[in-house]
């Protein structure tokens, strides 16, 4: 056991911010008594988070997470899931010889968070950090057919071609394909990667020319592919 002492007024900064995610937006005498810290000292405690621009105050004087810790969290959660992502990837990759990515979706594009790329000479790929085009690709179809209708609307915004055929094909067969609609003669098949509490938080694609990837090999090829997305899902826990 380690003999350094801990800070509690660290700590009940941190009881304080998992309360006001729990429960926002809460006012401070509801903080207090969730929390079982002293009123005042929850009070400058939210003040000072407020300050650092953890935490938002909304009119009414009640207390909610700020947009800025809400974009740390996710960050930090998409690296956690890009450096566990590699092995299936790679798996994936040397399965198909084709280039295998992890996307996510951010401010309406596809961002590459990571790639195994093909040994092919001729192959498809894009560098990490990359933004993809989003409309009908296998990507948002996949992550679309795999979440609740609130977000299919704020999707379908984005791409107005996400129809209920669409989606309804790709829940039968657990993956999408986009079949040279973004880029002559490249397919893409897609699949989502799911946490524990059944959200769809990114994509595997695998991208390659269509005359290599074409017949029997796109129904194998999508196999594939949502295994190594289920692999992936499998690692991620709740995260509430």
């Amino acid at each position: 056991m380690s003999s350094v002492k801990e800070n509690q007024s660290v700590r009940n900064a941190c009881i304080l911010v998992e309360a006001v995610a729990a429960h926002q937006p809460i006012g401070v005498s509801e903080l207090a008594r969730r929390t079982g810290i002293d009123k005042s000292a929850a009070h400058r405690l939210a003040v000072t988070l407020h300050h650092a621009g953890w935490l938002q105050k909304t009119p009414e004087g009640r207390w909610r997470i700020a947009p800025a810790l809400t974009a740390v969290v996710a960050r930090a959660g998409i690296d956690s899931l890009a450096d566990g992502a590699r092995p299936p990837l790679e798996a994936l990759r040397d399965a198909t010889g084709e280039t295998a990515m992890l996307v996510t979706v951010e401010r309406g594009s596809l961002v590459v968070l990571d790639v195994a790329d093909s040994p092919h000479a001729l192959r498809i790929t894009a560098p990490v950090g990359a933004a993809l085009p989003i409309r009908s690709s296998s990507a948002l179809r996949a992550i679309a057919a795999a979440s609740p209708p609130d977000a299919v609307d704020r999707f379908r915004r984005i791409d107005p071609g996400l129809d209920d055929d669409i989606l309804a094909e790709t829940r039968a067969r657990g993956w999408a394909l986009n079949d040279r609609e973004i880029t002559p003669d490249t397919r893409v098949v897609g699949a989502a990667v799911v946490d524990g509490a059944g959200t769809a938080v990114a994509a595997v694609i695998v991208c390659a020319p269509s005359t290599r990837v074409d017949g029997d090999a796109i129904e194998r090829t999508g196999a594939l592919v949502a295994a190594a997305a289920a692999r992936i899902g499998s690692t991620l826990g709740d995260p509430t």
